[in-house]
């Protein structure tokens, strides 16, 4: 996850096995890896990260651009909606760790490990994983709100707070912003000393409050529309997009902590490292899941693209839109 390393013991630098950091700098050649003894049972797997490693930069590449899209067509161009406001936030969060992972890749390759310090490559780290908790907090909260709606929708449309997208995102971004900095804190105790911190707990309290809750409403919802005719497309949006971060995503998180929770327990560092790429995909799929949820199969004629996105994001039956609807007006 984090380094615990200086510029004086650089060298001595300690693997923490599931940093994207730590990730690359190991399976990348550079000018500081050659110096390290590599053993020949490690250089078949070494060649199959390297090889996984630019398989899935391309999919960061077109990723970034397209939560870049997303955000600007849901600031610019679609009309504020309760759910609209979820997705935004859920574009940044995905561009942050996108960005993070291309960034570190282009800094090892092309100016190699030296070139920047030891804090840049913390930083990023720390902004990584901010990216994480945030898309995991975010599909929560809507899936959540969508099970409230749907099973409770008397209640939901009288009392719900008008501005409540935007106060749940202010709010979430917030405990992202603990949770890394005791996530931070753990990591850092764990490979200095080699213990079990109370901040632990707190960690893994979160993760089995939110992860249970997530899994409960996207399975309710999906028995719901099953029996539905015409669901509308923003049902199929949630289902798609929590199923592949508990795909892709959720391995990495539940690695990492085991792995400092159980520090006895072997692990092998290729799976982590693998699942630490497959984490990266997955925040470049969700603006792939918005384009194929909300095209509509029978149109011979290419709309626009903002079109397709508000219909995804759309939580009427009918899920119809137009350029009109779409248009933001300040």
């Amino acid at each position: 996850m984090f380094q615990n390393f200086t510029p004086d013991n650089k060298g001595e630098e300690k693997n923490t096995g599931h940093s994207i950091h730590a990730l690359i700098t190991e399976i990348v050649p550079t000018a500081h890896a050659a110096k390290i003894n590599e053993t020949q049972d490690s250089l078949p797997e070494e060649k199959a990260l390297t090889i996984l490693l630019y398989i899935t930069l391309p999919f960061s590449v077109f990723g970034l651009f397209s939560n870049g899209a997303v955000f600007w067509f849901l600031c610019c161009r679609i009309k504020n909606t309760k759910y609209t406001v979820y997705v935004l936030n859920l574009a940044i969060a995905d561009f942050s760790v996108l960005f993070c992972h291309i960034t570190f890749f282009i800094s090892l390759i092309v100016w190699e490990d030296a070139f920047f310090g030891v804090h840049f490559y913390v930083a990023f780290d720390i902004l990584t994983f901010f990216g994480f908790n945030t898309s995991f907090f975010l599909l929560t909260a809507i899936s959540v709100e969508r099970y409230v709606g749907t099973f409770f929708p008397l209640c939901y449309r009288f009392k719900r707070p008008k501005h409540l997208s935007t106060i749940l995102c202010t709010v979430l971004w917030g405990l992202s912003c603990i949770m890394v900095g005791m996530d931070y804190i753990c990591w850092q105790k764990y490979i200095s000393l080699g213990d079990i911190y109370p901040e632990n707990a707190v960690i893994v309290t979160v993760l089995m409050i939110f992860l249970p809750v997530m899994v409960f409403c996207s399975f309710s919802l999906f028995i719901k529309i099953s029996k539905i005719k015409s669901p509308a497309r923003f049902y199929r949006t949630i289902l798609i997009t929590v199923i592949l971060f508990l795909i892709f995503a959720m391995p990495h998180k539940i690695l990492s902590l085991i792995e400092y929770m159980q520090p006895t327990l072997p692990i092998n560092e290729t799976i982590i490292r693998s699942f630490s790429l497959l984490n990266v995909i997955n925040s470049s799929l969700n603006p792939f899941v918005y384009f194929f949820v909300g095209r509509q199969k029978r149109c011979h004629s290419k709309e626009p693209l903002q079109v397709v996105i508000y219909r995804s994001c759309n939580d009427e039956s009918l899920g119809h839109a137009s350029s009109e609807t779409v248009t933001h007006s300040h």
